[in-house]
């Protein structure tokens, strides 16, 4: 592994003009004129370099360098744009703003003649318009490569050197890791991150999720007002990923995890081949994993009195097993455009018990295949860019269930879900205000669906039918107000407002409207403000709508109304009477970063949002919901609960109140040197790879032991902490128009694991040097409860719960391999992981004190403490 940093410059130190914090340097030639010039070599920061890393560089370089020369003259200075035009006024100003301090006095000159006046751009034009000379600084003011296209600025920013120290394996794995600070409270669900490679959109995640971690440049995560300037809703964060221009690996993994109490143990292959070359990227994957099955008996699953047996037939997790394969193509077609086609085939079984019936075990056999196709368009025009992509896929899937009243019979529920959409999205600047470029984006779209599903219970055949067509446009502008970069500086910052709309006709639910409006507030560099206001409408899904009709047999249920535990048949598919819901969300956000140069950010968002006609699964039993929902429950003469008609359901309205506020560190484990600590790095595994990277690279190696040897060993360390915390202030439903109002925070429920839990805390932290690295994760859940003001006596609690996750990986290269390691160290990694590590459960309790059978630990997690190890060589 090597590091070094991105330029080295030599200076003859007679002649030309130092930085201030060379004056030593200067004094010294002042007093001894008549001494030969001698050379004086700088870091990117302007200061001089250690003598010892300074000696080694001359020495190594002796030859190439020309002669230091007391007559050499001043060196010229353009500001320009990477293919040589005028750089724009918006951008010099944007470059002075981020590195007006670390340019030299030259350069910074040369900017703010290019962001002054249409006069002095018409200089600066006509001075780039000269060849270049020899001896010429040339400042660049493109954006870095891969960059998004807006001025939305990150809310945090991950190096290399920061991803190596997660212990990732792959763009799917890091995103996993670090999912609470890519996680938005403004969504409907839990929905992940949008996912822009080298900021450009791409068809599906799947594409770019095996991409290894040792291929990212950087990464970036964004607020969610960017989705919208890539023709996303503005409920999802969005996290850009930028590759390095160049990588070729092939990687293979194998991992095991068992269960600390035994009982499914889980076997995973991966092998994977990438090779990127600038636009250019051709990717192969496969993979492979198979799980055991765990029953009821292996966790001691406590049974009815009258049948201590079924736990040797029932499972808590079923049997799986999975295969996938995947390729990527992409490249340019035209000059300027790209295209990237990426596929894969994913094939999944499932096989569980569910007890006994008609002397026979009942088994459920599932089986399903996925296959995708997806393509991804784009280029520029002018200062506008555009995308567009295009998606089909095929889902096929089959669920054969034993009847549990009719030896010998099997219930079949068949589904085939097909999907092809297309769109195409244009961004760019429309004007130029004096505040900066006023910018805006245009997606229309189109989407084909159908869905059919059948199923047949009892000699009974139900069928469903359904197709979905949607278009839409979706347009976003963005209105820069007020710029501390003008030539007159606004003393309140930087302030841009945007508004959006979308129109969205479906075939089957009518026309759908979403609006929005917003404003960003950045009043100093180390504050961001948010504001925004959405109104959206959503249809069910067609899953929803018309998913097969599914009956499971023997599921164990507590009845709050009987106060006692039953196995019911429960149904489940879909409800074609669900109406579309309505829903107004306000946010309010901040992010600060107190301390200059150093990685630490706090944030914090309010949000409070009203749906009306909220779709959701349908509910667990209490007093409140079956009054509510009479017609969804079946018991017999005697009151005993046989069967739960589970499909969605529309319940009248929610509210809901909430802030997420977190903070994040990140630094170095040890002091690193001020001329490296903004240097842009490069991770290595070999000599042979930094020729092959860098044919004309000098390779210089610090002293064993040296300060430079310390501080670079120290730059590719990391320490990093982060912290989230969700508060509830309220989370309220009401069933329906005129009924009960549910109070999620004291004592109302809606599913299985109880009401909202007011408080949800996630931690990280970790640490990373010389090639070993640890991380551990801890996840905590306040307490809550139901209580049914119907039956008191079935009040259940829920008790608070902690999980604790440890990860330990070493590469090996790096730990044990010395200054040569062995070829067969290179590129290999171990990692031991422990999830749950105190094997802590879930603890429900009834009024008395007692577990209800359905609420026994490891029906809430089957699996406890799980161990796992993994072995990954890159090649």
């Amino acid at each position: 592994m090597g590091a070094a940093p991105s330029t080295v410059l030599a200076q003859a130190a007679d002649g030309a003009k130092a930085p201030p914090v060379a004056a030593d340097a200067q004094g010294a030639q002042e007093s001894e004129a008549a001494a030969p010039p001698k050379r004086v070599f700088y870091g990117p920061d302007g200061k001089p370099l250690p003598p010892e890393l300074a000696r080694q560089i001359e020495e190594r370089l002796k030859d190439p360098l020309p002669p230091p020369s007391a007559s050499a003259g001043q060196p010229s200075v353009r500001v320009q744009t990477l293919d040589g035009k005028p750089l724009p006024p918006e951008l010099a100003r944007k470059l002075l703003e981020q590195y007006g301090d670390q340019l030299p006095p030259e350069a910074r000159e040369a900017a703010r003649a290019a962001a002054g006046t249409a006069e002095a751009g018409e200089g600066a034009a006509a001075a780039s318009d000269a060849p270049p000379k020899s001896d010429e600084i040339v400042v660049s003011g493109e954006r870095p490569r891969g960059s998004v296209n807006s001025d939305i600025p990150p809310e945090r920013s991950f190096s290399q050197l920061d991803i190596r120290a997660f212990g990732a394996e792959n763009i799917g794995a890091l995103l996993d890791t670090i999912a609470p600070q890519t996680a938005s409270n403004r969504g409907r669900g839990d929905a992940p991150p949008v996912t822009l490679l080298n900021g450009r959109r791409v068809s599906d995640f799947a594409e770019i999720a095996r991409i290894p971690s040792e291929a990212i440049e950087r990464m970036e995560i964004f607020p969610e007002e960017l989705a919208l300037q890539y023709g996303y809703r503005a409920d999802q964060k969005v996290v850009n990923i930028v590759t390095f221009a160049r990588y070729r690996s092939r990687a293979g993994q194998a991992s095991f995890l068992t269960p600390g109490e035994g009982g499914r143990e889980t076997g995973i292959g991966n092998a994977d081949y990438l090779r990127i070359a600038g636009d250019t990227r051709i990717a192969l994957g496969a993979n492979y994993s198979r799980a055991g099955n765990l029953l009821e008996s292996e966790r001691d699953v406590q049974q009815f009195a009258a049948t201590p047996e079924l736990g040797e037939v029932r499972t808590l997790l079923p049997e799986n097993e999975r295969f996938g394969v995947n390729g990527v193509l992409s490249g340019h077609v035209l000059k300027d455009i790209s295209a990237t086609l990426n596929g894969r085939v994913d094939v999944s079984r499932n096989d569980s018990l569910l007890g006994r019936g008609q002397g026979r075990i009942l088994q459920r056999d599932s089986d399903q295949t996925l296959v995708h196709v997806g393509t991804t368009i784009g280029g520029r025009l002018g200062r506008w860019q555009w995308t567009a992509l295009g998606n089909f896929d095929r889902t096929e899937g089959e669920v054969l269930t034993d009847a549990a009243d009719t030896p010998l019979r099997r219930d079949t529920a068949l589904l085939t879900d097909t999907l092809f959409n297309a769109d195409f999205l244009a961004s760019g600047p429309l004007a130029t205000l004096p505040a900066g470029p006023l910018s805006a984006s245009l997606r229309v779209g189109g989407e084909f669906r159908d869905f059919t599903g059948r199923a047949s219970f009892g000699g009974a055949a139900t069928v469903a039918d359904l197709s979905r067509d949607r278009g839409g446009v979706q347009a976003d502008v963005s209105i820069p107000v007020l710029s501390r970069t003008e030539e007159k500086a606004s003393p309140f910052g930087n302030l841009t407002l945007n508004a959006n709309v979308a129109y969205d006709r479906l075939s089957d639910a009518g026309t759908l409207w979403t609006y929005g409006f917003g404003l960003n507030w950045s009043p100093a560099k180390a504050i961001d403000l948010v504001a925004s206001f959405t109104r959206e409408e959503g249809a069910p899904t067609l899953e929803q709508l018309g998913g097969p009709t599914l009956i499971t047999p023997n599921l164990r249920t507590f009845d709050f109304v009987r106060r006692e535990v039953v196995d019911i048949d429960r149904v489940t598919g879909g409800n074609p009477a669900l109406a579309n819901d309505d829903r107004s969300l306000f946010r309010l956000g901040m992010t600060l970063r107190p301390l200059a140069r150093t990685d630490f950010s706090i944030s914090a968002d309010y949000v409070r949002s009203r749906t009306d006609n909220p779709v959701a699964t349908f509910p667990i039993l209490t007093s409140l919901i079956e009054t509510a929902f009479p017609e969804r429950f079946s018991r017999d003469a005697t009151g005993r609960l046989q069967q739960i008609d589970a499909r969605a359901v529309n319940f009248a309205e929610a509210r809901q109140q909430q802030l997420r506020w977190g903070i994040n560190f990140t630094r170095p484990l040890g002091k690193v040197p001020e001329y490296l600590r903004d240097a842009r790095v490069k991770v290595v595994t070999s000599e042979a790879e930094v020729k092959r990277l860098f044919p004309n690279a000098q390779l210089i190696r610090p002293e064993p032991g040296s300060a430079t040897a310390q501080g670079a060993a120290n730059l590719t360390s990391r320490l990093y902490l982060s912290l989230y915390h969700n508060w509830y202030f309220k989370d309220e439903i009401t069933l329906r128009r005129g009924g009960p109002r549910l109070d999620l925070l004291d004592g109302g429920a809606v599913d299985f694991l109880g009401g909202r839990r007011r408080h949800e805390v996630d931690l990280q932290a970790g640490a990373f040097k010389g090639g070993w690295g640890a991380r551990v994760s801890a996840n905590w859940r306040s307490a809550t409860a139901v209580r049914d003001p119907g039956q008191p006596a079935s009040d259940l609690r829920f008790d608070d719960y902690a999980i604790v996750n440890l990860n330990l990986f070493a590469n090996l290269s790096e730990a044990l391999g010395g200054k040569k390691p062995p070829a067969w160290l290179k590129g290999t990694r171990v990692s031991l992981g422990v999830t749950n590590l105190f094997n802590t459960r879930p603890q429900v309790r009834d009024a008395v004190g007692s577990v209800p059978l359905s609420y026994q630990p490891a029906y809430l997690d089957p699996l406890g403490r799980v161990i796992s190890l993994s072995l990954r060589k890159l090649i």
